[in-house]
């Protein structure tokens, strides 16, 4: 296929002098220390020149606020560097790139690689590996103890922070500065010692900035702020492109490498990172394709456990404000990554949401499926965590904060489902535990905007709950009314539950199933469960047919005298007081 006839089809053409991307920053482990205590990524080798390097970088659109030569040649002896980000990777990335321009610019003596370290001999100060082409990734509870989590502490690991070329003290969430941090942090080496010149960087997000400590960095000990940015689907592209032409050759006329990082980054949400494209072009290699390789061989597809977390809200009967929220919801995030990822500014906008009803209008359900649709659109990892009162308040004062942080972690990036949060009020205003909880949210809730909170509660407990405390109501975007359903929505819904299970109610069933939810709300008044019952009831239903069909011969179908009887039964059993066993 000639060029004209590849630019006709809406292929670009290509390009005689490729704009080039950055080598990966590899996170590699070390033996028998944790892999998010330290680990190190090695340098490029040296036989990568620095004009080269220097190419690389400033071709890259994550760091276009970076200038390297006046960062470099404005440093004090060594480089101190605080890079202010919102990606862990880009910001690793370009301390291992800033270090090695420097080593480039000192002519300093390194090995080729560094070898894989005996970690538990060295990180005891014995003769080890010499690591001085890498640069260590470190948590800063590495560096000070009390920035760790209490309820896991590790043992100190004794590790000389001056073995490898560089350090970069980074942690995906959490505070990272600290006095002791800054009294253990290696200086940079006085303008004397050009020749081993010392590189530290510190990695910030936004919800990390301590302005008074980031200033103490600046003015006694030299660090420049610089910020580093987002890649663009450009570039992507082009790293893409790279991968797969070095791995498998050049790909077919019609590859379309938009596509493929597309289907990737909804794979992947919020774990995405530029290494990625490189394990889809791996798998395409594992799955030993006739070449040259065609777009659909790189899009990796994922296991198919359940349906779309889109279509299964869709399909739950009414809802439909629920619905349309989450769809705006999505489409805020999808836009806020899109202005990131374009250079754009735009603030984050706040995604935690109260959820109102009486019990079993769907809440649970609605936020876990969120929490998957969340996923698959690309804008988080996934992760639902419910918790209620005794997940969250401690058995005595100051046990209640590391509870509450312990659930944000595991919740990271997705969704925080606070369950009959109304269990949170208290008669007494000076409640000292359930105080000591909602500050801890609210905190939380400010330290971890990517994770997405949702407060659930009975009617009338809503107001009182937001209004509990000042930056409560702040941090809730929206509160969602569930509303109870009526009979004839309750037999829609027992209709749906019946297909799931592919099953079909009989048509004369309709009466039989409106008398019973009337009945019920009779009897139970405020503690009737909505959906529940008519869950209750299809159990019931399907419990009868089985004691039936026993000692029938036939199709396993649900009748109309199944229905009447699990209503029965139901029925009177709400009005027999429960006896205790053994009584």
């Amino acid at each position: 296929m000639n060029q004209i006839q590849t630019a006709r089809e809406g292929v670009p053409r290509p390009n005689p002098r490729p704009i080039p991307t950055c080598l990966p920053a590899r996170l590699c482990s070390l033996p028998g220390v944790p892999r998010d205590k330290l680990a190190y990524t090695p340098l490029p080798s040296k036989e990568r020149s620095p004009r080269s390097l220097l190419r690389q970088f400033c071709a890259a659109p994550q760091f276009a606020g970076i200038d390297p030569k006046t960062l470099l040649s404005q440093r004090r002896g060594g480089l101190g560097v605080i890079l202010l980000t919102q990606d862990d990777y880009c910001a690793r990335q370009a301390a291992m790139y800033l270090t090695a321009l420097l080593l480039g610019m000192v002519k300093k003596a390194q090995p080729a690689e560094p070898e894989l370290p005996d970690a538990l001999a060295w990180l005891e100060g014995n003769e080890g590996p010499d690591l001085k082409r890498a640069m260590l990734v470190a948590s800063p509870s590495l560096l000070d103890p009390t920035l760790g989590d209490e309820s896991r502490r590790d043992r100190e690991i004794s590790v000389k922070l001056d073995a490898a070329a560089a350090l970069l003290v980074t942690a995906p969430d959490g505070p990272v500065l600290s006095r002791r941090l800054i009294e253990t942090l290696p200086a940079p080496q006085d303008p004397g010692l050009e020749e081993h010149p010392n590189c530290v960087f510190v990695a910030l997000h936004p919800q990390q900035v301590d302005r008074e400590l980031v200033e103490e960095l600046r003015f006694s000990y030299g660090y420049q702020v610089c910020q580093v940015g987002l890649p663009n689907q450009d570039y992507w592209q082009r790293c893409l492109m790279g991968y797969v032409t070095e791995l498998l050759g050049p790909p077919a006329p019609d590859f379309d490498p938009r596509q493929v990082v597309a289907a990737l980054r909804r794979y992947r949400g919020a774990a995405f990172e530029e290494t990625d494209l490189e394990r889809a072009a791996l798998w395409a290699v594992q799955k030993s394709r006739p070449l040259p390789v065609t777009t659909q061989d790189l899009i990796f597809p994922p296991l198919a456990l359940e349906s779309r977390g889109r279509e299964q809200l869709e399909a739950m009967v009414g809802l439909q404000e629920v619905k349309e929220t989450v769809k705006r919801l999505c489409a805020r995030l999808a836009l806020e990554q899109r202005r990131a990822l374009a250079g754009q500014p735009m603030a984050p906008a706040c995604r935690n949401l109260a959820f109102s009803g009486p019990p079993g209008t769907g809440k649970s359900v609605t936020a876990r499926l969120l929490a998957q649709i969340l996923r698959e659109e690309g804008v988080g990892t996934g992760r639902f965590v419910e918790a209620g009162r005794e997940q969250l308040v401690g058995t005595y004062l100051g046990q209640t904060s590391p509870k509450v942080a312990a659930l944000f972690e595991k919740a990271r990036g997705g969704v925080l489902f606070i369950d009959e949060a109304g269990a949170l009020l208290s008669s007494r205003d000076d409640d000292a535990y359930v105080v000591e909880a909602v500050n801890a949210l609210v905190r939380h809730m400010e330290l971890h905007p990517e994770t997405l909170v949702i407060f659930a509660t009975y009617p009338g407990e809503m107001e009182r709950l937001l209004s509990s405390n000042p930056g409560l109501s702040s941090r809730v975007a929206q509160v969602l009314d569930f509303p109870g359903y009526d009979d004839e929505t309750l037999w829609k819904i027992l209709g749906h539950l019946a297909r799931q299970d592919g099953f079909a109610l009989p048509e004369t069933g309709k009466a039989v199933c409106l008398d019973f939810f009337q009945k019920l709300r009779k009897q139970k008044e405020d503690c009737f469960g909505n959906g529940r019952e008519a869950r209750r009831l299809f159990q019931g239903a399907v419990e009868e047919m089985a004691l039936r069909t026993l000692s029938e011969e036939g199709a396993d179908t649900l009748t109309i005298s199944d229905l009447e009887q699990a209503a029965c039964r139901l029925l009177q059993s709400g009005k027999t007081p429960r006896r205790s066993i053994g009584f």
